[in-house]
């Protein structure tokens, strides 16, 4: 038979054991550290294509040329084109690099070049100067149009001291060259008439709405 003091000390003992096995039972096995989580790196944002300004003016015997047809290739594409406003330009900012211009005008006319290699440099400004001489005819231009914008190969024809057709171009963009002086009429859907004095250019807008 235990006595006072050995039978508390069993107890203190029971209850430590108990408190071990308790302890034990709660923390579970050891756990393997988990490596840190890897994040994948944001991409960064694109900047944008570096650009330029290029102006081509076109002179026939020494006046400006309106409605002249510029067009602008690169690696000998054509990348983009337009046409020559009243003062005889054209003007815009285009993504710099080596560009090929090209014009095109009446086929009684004699121009300095109607190709010309163009260098557009990062925020700088180049000019490209094309210099036409000849016998101008009189002549009408003009666009195309319906009620989405500008139309391609619309058929044109037209009436007056002599008689042609025409298609306009992509651009909607259409030309009647070397014609003598008179009042003409244009026909697509809604005749226009357009009155052509020698060595100008009348310019006519032709709509189908």
């Amino acid at each position: 038979m235990l006595g006072g003091s050995s039978w508390r000390a069993a107890v203190a003992s029971a209850l430590v054991a108990l408190f071990i096995v308790a302890l034990g039972c709660e923390s579970g096995p050891p756990t393997a550290p988990t490596a840190p989580r890897e994040t994948s790196p944001v991409p960064p944002s694109p900047s944008p294509s570096p650009r330029g300004a290029i102006a081509v003016t076109v002179t026939i015997n020494g006046e400006a040329r309106p409605i002249v047809w510029v067009e602008f290739q690169l690696g000998g594409f054509p990348w983009t084109y337009g046409t020559t406003i009243p003062n005889g330009t054209w003007e815009g900012r285009i993504p710099a690099g080596d560009y090929v211009v090209v014009i095109k005008t009446p086929p009684a006319l004699t121009c300095d070049a109607t190709r010309k290699s163009a260098t557009v440099g990062t925020d700088q400004q180049t000019v490209v100067n094309f210099a036409c001489f000849g016998d101008v005819k009189g002549s009408i231009q003009g666009f195309a149009f319906n009620e989405y914008g500008t139309a391609a190969s619309a058929r044109l024809t037209l009436t007056g001291p002599v008689n042609r057709e025409t298609i306009s171009n992509r651009d909607g963009f259409f030309a009647f060259e070397d014609l003598p002086p008179g009042e003409y009429l244009i026909r697509w859907c809604t005749p226009v008439t357009a009155s052509v004095r020698e060595g100008a250019t009348a310019f006519a807008m032709v709509g189908c709405t």
